[in-house]
């Protein structure tokens, strides 16, 4: 494609190649921006990774899945670099795709190629586990998550309580948060918990969720019991709600 200028009086180096991807990229024409690499690559030219993901991106919003497959299997095969951030944008478009156990496989690619998952990896795949019901297996790659010294974030938590609660596994979910506080202390994790089942107007779940916390958790604030508080004023019942304060 860029042969024309090597005719005339200039070769293209890697700043022309990216300039030129980069607007084809912009213009749509995600084919003709792979083509581009591809050429680049023969050429010895080598585009960061940065502009990788922006393609990879790219061809997933335009719903060309087999393509992204097709440009990154192609790319590593040639010895590119593709970091965590490259992995983990074809994950993501997996798990968008419900195509998990695809996402899981690359997770372990990960491995092979020495680019570790970090959080945001885990946390992507552990969300798309839970939003299909696969909660035992999201557990595990919790577990893998804090096995590898990786610090959970509070997108972490929020993902792990939401799906846990709503599958209605709290004792596994007070559990699992006593290890996860052994890396990241969450000082809202404990307030969701009980937020959760409040949001859904079943204060007596709650109530005994505010007890199994108070037995399990290492720590509990003010809000927390302020969530359940509120829950029993809104529904018009001071008593149990002082007996809350209590």
């Amino acid at each position: 494609m860029m042969s024309t200028s090597e005719e005339e009086w200039w070769t293209p180096n890697a700043i022309t190649y990216s300039v030129v991807m980069h607007g084809l990229r912009r213009e749509g024409k995600l084919v003709e921006a792979c083509d581009i690499v591809r050429e680049m690559v023969n050429k010895g030219f080598f585009p960061n990774p940065v502009e990788i993901n922006l393609l990879i991106q790219s061809l997933w919003r335009e719903g060309k899945i087999n393509e992204a497959k097709r440009f990154m299997e192609e790319y590593l095969s040639k010895g590119c670099a593709f970091n965590v951030v490259n992995f983990t944008t074809v994950i993501h478009g997996y798990c968008q795709k419900n195509d998990l156990d695809t996402a899981l496989s690359l997770l372990d690619d990960m491995y092979l190629s020495n680019k570790h998952p970090d959080t945001v990896t885990y946390t992507t795949v552990i969300n798309a586990l839970g939003k299909n019901g696969r909660i035992q297996k999201a557990t595990e790659l919790m577990k893998k998550l804090l096995s590898k010294g990786l610090d959970p974030t509070p997108v972490t938590y929020r993902t792990i309580i939401h799906w846990y609660c709503q599958m209605r596994r709290v004792d596994e979910l007070l559990q699992l948060l006593e290890k996860m506080f052994l890396r990241q202390n969450c000082k809202t994790a404990y307030n969701q918990v009980i937020e959760k089942p409040c949001s859904f107007g079943n204060l007596e779940e709650a109530d005994k969720l505010l007890g199994k916390v108070l037995r399990t958790a290492s720590r509990v604030d003010a809000k927390t019991c302020h969530s359940l508080m509120d829950g029993y004023l809104r529904k018009g019942n001071p008593l149990s709600a002082y007996k809350v304060a209590c």
